[in-house]
């Protein structure tokens, strides 16, 4: 765990000194949402204690306590479970989504700046300038790698049990939910934080293959303008470099890997669990 904070404060501090380190409106808005999370949980408890249950008075220890005192503990007991999961594991997902995505960024950049360059200086200066940063960004990528592979294969088997059980749950005892609505949104909400963090690394991890691949397309059809316009040129190092096999797949411990083609998979994984859990129950 130290030397994972240890590599993660040293992938941070080179991502500062080389580009300002902001989150989008869109991943502000994830944030504050998912720090809201634990207060919705401990409401929704209260509202079933006060409400639902219509409690005047609790019972501690053979003690009757007034509700205004119980009602405040266990809004604050509530708060802590509920920060303690989900959203503690979601903030480490938005971290990893956060680093992903600016990967992202990056390597369509360097897309975008081998659209944009003219075929008469697309040089060899030019490409070892583009081999550069994109072996910077590999190396940054296993840096992460090294940080997450534990974290991110836990959280996601943590989410794919909660979803399973969440699911299982809402079949089985239908009738107990409809009844009580509180403990169904709570039971919703969880299975919204579950799958939403599962998707999360999916989606954004998942997209750095693909821009990997926009790049080398890139690259090769560039390289494929110059052989028309210049014929034979001896510029194939940097083209066999380029294109060589997938560098920025991530995964958890090597297994999960973390795919857009994968989440039809995951959904199906699923339901195919919850039925069987539903079927032994």
């Amino acid at each position: 765990m130290r030397r994972g904070r240890y590599h993660l404060t040293g992938l941070l501090r080179i991502l500062s000194e080389t580009q300002k380190l902001s989150f989008t409106w869109i991943e502000s808005v994830c944030f504050y949402v998912i720090c809201s999370v634990p207060m919705v949980f401990a409401a929704l408890n209260v509202v079933k204690q006060v409400v639902v249950d219509n409690k005047t008075t609790f019972e501690v220890y053979g003690l009757n306590v007034s509700s205004s005192p119980v009602i405040i503990f266990n809004f604050v007991r509530s708060s802590l479970w509920g920060f303690i999961y989900p959203t503690s594991v979601n903030l480490v997902v938005l971290l990893y989504c956060f680093l992903c995505q600016n990967f992202c960024r990056q390597i369509n950049r360097i897309s975008h700046e081998i659209q944009e360059c003219r075929v008469q200086n697309f040089t060899l200066y030019k490409q070892a300038n583009i081999s550069v940063q994109k072996a910077r960004i590999e190396d940054l990528l296993h840096l992460t790698q090294r940080v997450f592979s534990v974290a991110s294969f836990l959280i996601s088997a943590a989410h794919f049990c909660a979803c399973i059980t969440v699911l299982g749950s809402l079949i089985l005892d239908a009738i107990t939910f409809i009844k009580d609505y509180t403990l169904l949104c709570q039971l919703v909400l969880l299975f919204l934080n579950s799958s939403g963090g599962l998707l999360a690394c999916l989606w954004t991890a998942g997209g750095l293959p693909l821009a990997e691949d926009e790049l080398k397309d890139a690259f090769r059809r560039k390289m494929r303008e110059r052989l028309h316009l210049f014929g034979k040129v001896d510029e194939e190092c940097f083209q066999q470099e380029l294109l060589q096999k997938s560098s920025f797949l991530m995964s958890g411990c090597g297994i999960v890997y973390f795919q857009r083609s994968s989440i039809l998979s995951l959904l199906g994984t699923i339901l195919t669990y919850t039925l069987l859990l539903v079927t032994k129950a």
